[in-house]
């Protein structure tokens, strides 16, 4: 019950935070960061369903016309199945998925939206601050996750 409100609350912050930052200009998938993490920490089948509802939101908020967060975010999500609980081997792959979820999400934007310099330099400084938040994140996910007993723990328990 607490993961639920936790994903719902999280999302709709995140959301409203992403959508601010795209109307100033800058790329920075913050949902994109947040699903893929909470499924690793918190419960995998959870992030896959609030993914594809919020990035079909996402897409509706920002007025596009083909749902591209809605199908993409959720396939982020899916190496989560596999690997929920599982610490990577290295920091330095957390700093590489977080470097490569902002190219991931912009592909369907590729021929619209790069065709300038400046949204190819903004492409790249949403990569660079990819790879700082996204380990930031999965750590304050962690933190919060542990503090009200959502997640592997919290499974047996019936919080997750």
């Amino acid at each position: 019950m607490y993961a639920f409100f936790y994903f719902t609350s999280c999302s709709i912050l995140l959301l409203v935070a992403e959508t601010l930052l795209r109307s100033a200009g800058l790329t920075l998938p913050l949902l994109g960061f947040f699903f893929p993490a909470a499924a690793f920490i918190v419960s995998p089948r959870m992030a896959l369903g609030f993914a594809l509802v919020f990035g079909i939101a996402m897409d509706f908020v920002l007025g596009y016309m083909m749902p591209w967060d809605g199908i993409l975010l959720p396939l982020l999500t899916l190496p989560a199945l596999f690997l929920h609980g599982k610490r990577p081997a290295s920091d330095v792959l957390e700093f590489l998925a977080g470097a490569m979820i902002p190219p991931v999400l912009a592909l369907p934007h590729v021929w619209t939206s790069l065709t300038t310099p400046d949204a190819f330099a903004s492409l790249m400084m949403s990569c660079l601050c990819g790879a700082i938040l996204f380990p930031l994140m999965a750590a304050l996910i962690s933190r919060s996750a542990v503090r009200l007993k959502i997640g592997i723990e919290g499974e047996e328990n019936g919080g997750a």
